[in-house]
């Protein structure tokens, strides 16, 4: 073999060892690598938990109770608030204290004939006719109404006389038993002799009564669907005076007078009324 020929193959050799060594060496290196970012991602990881934000958890939503309304602090055993009806008589001998003109021939208790005559008023400025068509009648009167102008013509129609008395119930108060007697209400019609039962669906100052009369202390004493309780068919025309408190509880609640004094039978003790103040009378 020529030297030149083995000249070249030591050459040949010698890179061969230089490349493999190259090769032994990045493959160290790897291997550092590889095994410094396995030491070091768990640490990566938890500083990366550590400064993640915690989820705050969502509570789950909770209904708002509905608040039951507070009943109002009124004295129920006060004389506005006197239940009259064929259980709760005021009896033959009842009489007012004091009576006022309320219009059209008619009286009222002086005590609420100042916040009538204020309805009466604005019911008129609101574009209504209003005619006090009754108010105050003593135990003589209603007892004319009664029974000759009801129960002795539904005799006289073929009605026994337990039959005529239970239909004139509905409609008048027997003797004794009115609100009429004691002056505390009052019947009202848009102009003298109105037929009563178109407002029987409400209509015009019917209407307006319903919307406004407990702004007065006023409530519709004998309201729709309460025939039940208070014995009496609906009459949208007879306002019953109750007070400013009592009767908006009532009227926005849809209670008649008996269902307003039953809250109070089971009233906390701790709710102490408060006596509704008297008016000044008039004149």
């Amino acid at each position: 073999m020529s030297a030149s020929r083995k000249a070249k193959r030591r050459r040949s050799s010698r890179l061969g060892i230089r490349v493999l060594a190259v090769f032994l060496v990045l493959g160290a290196v790897a291997a550092l690598l590889s095994f410094a970012f396995r030491r070091l991602r768990p640490e990566q990881a938890e500083a990366r938990a550590a400064s993640a934000p915690v989820a705050t958890p969502v509570p789950t939503p909770v209904p708002t109770p509905v608040p039951t309304p507070a009943l109002p602090a009124v004295d129920v055993t006060s004389w506005e608030l006197r239940l009259i009806d064929f259980d709760h008589p005021l009896g033959e001998e009842f009489v007012p204290e004091s009576l006022t003109d309320v219009g059209d021939g008619q009286q009222m208790d002086y005590r609420v004939a100042p916040m009538f005559l204020k309805l009466a008023e604005d019911a008129r400025a609101a574009g209504y006719g209003v005619y006090v068509c009754s108010g105050y009648r003593d135990y003589a009167t209603q007892h004319l109404i009664y029974f000759d102008n009801h129960v002795d013509v539904y005799i006289a129609q073929g009605m026994s006389e337990e039959e005529a008395n239970a239909k004139a119930r509905l409609a008048v108060n027997f003797p004794g038993t009115s609100e009429h007697q004691s002056g505390l209400c009052v019947d009202v019609l848009e102009y003298a002799g109105q037929d009563m039962e178109p407002y029987i669906g409400g209509s015009g100052l019917m209407l307006w009564l319903e919307q406004h009369c407990a702004e007065y202390g006023f409530v519709i004493r004998y309201p729709n669907g309460k025939t039940d309780i208070t014995g009496v068919e609906y009459e949208p025309w007879h306002l019953r005076y109750v007070g400013d408190e009592a009767a908006r509880y009532m009227m926005e609640h849809g209670l008649c007078l008996e269902e307003f004094l039953d809250l109070y039978k089971d009233a906390s003790p701790a709710a102490t009324p408060v006596p509704t103040p008297v008016p000044t009378p008039v004149g």
